[in-house]
């Protein structure tokens, strides 16, 4: 590269200004012409015409700008800011083939230079960069409209470089006279100074808005407004003001802008844009497609379109700009979710703002499928994937804890929540009414699901219950669920519950004894909560009005022992079917039901301990319980579900002042109160050891010989034959030798003497032989079980106190060295759902974790705890060798 010279005088660029100014300001002070400037600036290699320079006003290459800085003085970085680069992916784009400016990005403005007349005053006809953006509209500093053409020949400024056979006059037109000709014809030399324009208050919108436009630019960010919990890159919050402003310059009338525009802006807008417009004849008719080349035209759109963009919600903004859609629609113009764009590259969250504005014109179904309750409505999901996932989670009857919250009058709640859970399905996703219904409930009609809908959107509480439906959906989306309802509604429910797992379960937990009836809405009451569907639906049901009332009611039956024992059948059931990893219910948690007040029926504002009283000791039916306490029956139902009333103790009975004798109890409370005070060994001790009758025992309980023999059936505990009492004699040493030492049972020594139970037992009292406990203590294995314990660590003591505790404990020492519980249970000859059922009853005894269980790509590991566990099971049973 030729050595550039220095120039005689130099003259230091104002800061902010554009490089075209400073080199016209530098030919003036040097009392240069402009082409003998740039010559004197530019590469002496350089051969081209000096005035096709214009072009360093968009980029300048590293040579040019290597040559500026030696001729001048002047750091390169600071020549490089004085370029529209210095915006570059900013507040424009430049197209790297061509060099110029990109129309693409949102208002790219090409050619030309808006200007405050003050600012040229004030510096003597200095340029800003800033005022070549598209995006700049006022002067912050003199709080004024920017002037768009000179006053006298009312030209644009600053399209076409300065002419090079002329000094360069700074603020002052130096466009050719409309009436000159010729080579060098005479400029019009108007003074650009003594422009007017209008005038704002410090704090008018319009200069709240470029302030915010320029903040965006130099931060490349935006956080204000609808964008505060989702910031955004700045150009991406450029193009969403670009297509708010540009709808509303292209479609709002005078009278729609009244109500968003102040009246100083609006008059200029009318006075100084329209007629400019008009005058240019650029976007006449949609001034917002490209950049307005207007200052009044960019800062009406501008500032009306930040009215919406800055609220702080996106519900808030939707409403701020539901004048421009109401007026669209009153004017014909179809405004609906399929349309609302208005742009090609707009964000989600502009997007959201849109349909929010649109909420009031949207059906029911329509404003589920747009998610309009959501913090950010957005389109339907694309393809089938949220579908499914939310045809896995969701159950076919919606859960209690949900329904009843949005319950509303007039709809059965049972019906609810099959409407409930089809409205989950079309919450962000293009599912149509008939196709959600059949997808959750077969045989439920589309119209069926409207008609509920529409009665709840009637319902003051419409938009609460509307944005809890749109979370819940959201969230079982987000993959947040315990429980594959799909997977169980296809389950094979036939072995679910048989009346003999039924009657041992009512025994355990001294529930009286079961009937046919009862047995079945137990095994309907068990259904539901396992799969989720309807009673109905299952393979044993009664298609009759009877057996869907017992089910609905069995919840009064409930008492804690009962639950508990109907939900452990209900895991052993599930992992038959190898389901391990879930629980037997559950819900999503229900706090944005509090947040939003949906109203409804609320479970918690019932005394429970009320509640309780009234099933149990008054003995009311849930229908009476309910009008009790002023509230619905399947309120009722879901609390008795959540905590079963227990069985109290039996009261003492004074007698009546008429009479002395007491109340006879009912057969219920007869045997409930025979089986507490019985259990099975006392009933043994009584009747097997202390030789008494039947009769007697009940005398001693309070209750009839009849009841007590019921509760020796259910036991049980055979009944003796009236006088038939062998009187066969029985060697003491020898009996003692088989039934201490060898520790031989008593029904093993009877049947070897061909005796019965009772009459050993007698001989052994006879003989004062101690009699051990009957049941599983007596066993010998129990008795090798209890030496185990007496020897195991204190750690083992807890599930070693249980019968089989030991074979548990061995079992999992085994499975501890299996990498998958398939891969042992198949190993060790067991059913994998049995070997899951008794390592969780480990862990319950010992209240900690023991294994994790095997994972796509990872086998299954041992706790701490569960090295602990097997550790001293290997020490116990090294001992025991």
């Amino acid at each position: 590269m030729s050595t550039v010279r220095t120039l005689p005088i130099r003259l230091k660029p104002v800061p902010g200004e554009a490089i075209d100014s400073w080199l016209e300001a530098l030919a003036h002070r040097n009392h240069a012409v402009h082409a003998d400037l740039l010559a004197a600036v530019r590469p002496g290699t350089d051969q081209r015409h000096p005035s096709i320079q214009n072009a360093w006003i968009v980029q300048m290459s590293a040579q040019e700008t290597q040559a500026v800085s030696a001729a001048t003085g002047i750091d390169q970085a600071a020549i490089t800011a004085m370029t529209l680069s210095h915006y570059a992916e900013r507040a424009l784009r430049i197209d790297p083939k061509t060099q110029t400016i990109s129309r693409t990005f949102p208002w790219g403005r090409g050619r030309g230079s808006r200007y405050c007349p003050h600012c040229l005053a004030e510096t003597g006809g200095r340029w800003q960069l800033a005022w070549r953006l598209g995006w700049s509209f006022v002067c912050l500093r003199h709080r004024c409209l920017l002037a768009d053409t000179c006053p006298e020949c009312g030209r644009a400024q600053r399209i076409f470089a300065h002419i090079g056979d002329a000094i360069p006059i700074p603020s002052r037109c130096g466009l050719p006279r409309r009436d000159a000709t010729g080579r060098a014809p005479a400029r019009c030399g108007a003074d650009l100074a003594n422009k007017a324009v209008p005038t704002f208050s410090d704090d008018h919108p319009v200069l709240t808005a470029q302030q915010l436009i320029y903040n965006v630019i130099d931060t490349e960010r935006a956080a204000f407004g609808v964008y505060r919990n989702n910031a955004v890159r700045g150009v991406d919050a450029l193009a969403d003001i670009r297509a708010v402003a540009a709808r509303i310059l292209s479609y709002a009338t005078q009278d729609d802008l009244k109500t968003v525009i102040p009246p100083d802006l609006l008059s200029a807008h009318r006075s100084f844009g329209l007629q400019l417009a008009q005058r240019s004849g650029r976007n006449g008719d949609k001034p917002g497609l490209c950049a307005p080349a207007h200052a009044a035209t960019i800062a009406v759109g501008v500032t009306a379109a930040l009215t919406s963009l800055t609220a702080p919600e996106v519900a808030t903004a939707g409403q701020a700009i539901h004048w421009l859609v109401r007026s669209g629609r009153q004017r014909g113009l179809t405004v609906c979710p399929a349309n609302i764009g208005w742009s090609h590259r707009v964000t989600p969250t502009l997007m959201a703002v849109q349909l929010a504005s649109l909420e009031p014109f949207l059906q029911l179904t329509d404003q589920l499928r747009y998610r309009i309750a959501a913090p950010v409505p957005s389109q339907p999901s694309p393809g089938k994937s949220r579908i499914d996932r939310l045809v896995h989670a969701t159950p076919t009857m919606f859960w209690p804890a949900w329904s009843l919250r949005m319950a509303v009058p007039g709809c059965r709640h049972r019906y609810l929540r099959h409407v409930l859970s089809a409205a989950v399905l079309m919450v962000g996703t293009r599912l149509r009414l008939q196709q959600a219904a059949e997808m959750i409930s077969p045989g439920m009609s589309g119209q069926d699901v409207s008609r509920v809908l529409q009665g709840m959107q009637a319902n003051a509480t419409w938009e609460a219950i509307r944005a809890a439906l749109t979370h819940c959906a959201d969230h079982l989306a987000d993959g947040e669920t315990r429980i594959d309802y799909h997977r169980r509604r296809k389950l094979d429910y036939r072995t679910l519950l048989p009346d003999d797992t039924w009657m041992t379960i009512c025994q355990e937990v001294g529930v009286a004894a079961p009937t046919r009836r009862t047995s079945l809405s137990a095994r309907g009451f068990l259904f539901e909560q396992i799969s989720g569907m309807p009673a109905r639906a299952a393979p044993f049901a009664v298609d009759s009005w009877e057996f869907r009332s017992k089910v609905a009611d069995f919840p009064r039956h409930l008492t804690p022992e009962l639950r508990t024992a109907m939900r452990s059948h209900a895991e052993e059931f599930l992992a038959v079917h190898h389901i391990s990893d879930e629980p037997v219910v559950w819900h999503p948690p229900t706090d944005v039901l509090d947040a939003l007040h949906i109203g409804g029926l609320d479970p918690a504002s019932v005394d429970v301990s009320e509640l309780h009283r009234l099933i149990r000791p008054e003995r009311h039916s849930v229908a009476e319980a309910a009008k009790r306490l002023h509230t619905a029956r399947d309120v009722i139902r879901y609390i008795l579900e959540l905590h079963p009333a227990p069985v109290p103790p039996p009261p003492t009975r004074h007698p009546h002042p008429r009479s002395s004798r007491p109340r006879k109890p009912r057969p219920a409370e007869a045997y409930q109160k025979a089986r507490l005070k019985l259990t099975r060994d006392e009933f043994v001790r009584r009747y097997e050891h202390e030789r008494l009758t039947l009769q007697d025992i009940g005398a001693q309980v309070g209750v009839s010989r009849g009841v007590v023999t019921r509760l020796a059936h259910d036991y049980g505990i055979p009944i003796h034959k009236p006088n038939n009492r062998e009187g066969a004699v029985i060697d003491r040493d020898w009996l003692h030798q088989q039934y201490v030492v060898h520790r031989r049972s008593l029904p093993d020594i009877a049947r070897q003497c061909g005796l019965s139970d009772s009459t050993v037992a007698r001989w052994a009292k006879i003989f004062g032989i101690p009699l051990r406990p009957k049941g599983g203590a007596s066993h010998v294995k129990t008795f090798d079980e209890r030496q185990v314990a007496e020897r195991a660590p204190t750690l083992l003591h807890p599930a070693l106190a249980e019968v089989g505790g030991w074979e548990r404990l061995q079992r999992f020492a085994a499975v501890a060295r299996y990498p998958t519980l398939t891969l042992a249970a198949n190993d060790l000859g067991l059913q994998q759902g049995r070997l899951v059922v008794q390592i969780k009853r480990i862990e319950h005894n010992l209240g900690h974790q023991l294994i994790v269980r095997a994972e796509r790509g990872r086998p299954m590991q041992l706790t701490a705890m569960g090295n602990r566990v097997a550790r001293a099971v290997e020490m116990v049973r090294r001992r025991e060798r």
